[in-house]
């Protein structure tokens, strides 16, 4: 389905109105978003190590971390919905 001119136009009028609200959205749920990955990372690792070494002090490390990991990543993504509703 081909747009026309007048349609892309008003396509990229609208994009680049956007454009900067996502950015703002976006670097509100960032932090967030970093240290659950980061953390999900870690409790990937602790179990990776804890599958070689037997050490069950790590596999607990792990499902902690990993469990913290959710719980940043979900605040990450509450933050950037509750952005979307909250248009100024």
């Amino acid at each position: 389905m081909r747009m026309s001119p007048e349609e892309k136009k008003e396509l990229d009028d609208w994009a680049q109105k956007q454009y900067p609200i996502s950015m703002r959205r976006l670097k509100f749920s960032n932090p967030f978003y970093e240290k659950g990955k980061l953390s999900i990372l870690l409790g990937i690792s602790l179990y990776v190590l804890h599958v070689f070494s037997k050490i069950d002090s790590l596999l607990t490390a792990s499902i902690i971390f990993l469990l913290l990991g959710i719980v940043m990543e979900i605040v990450a993504l509450v933050k950037y919905y509750s952005s979307l509703s909250n248009e100024n």
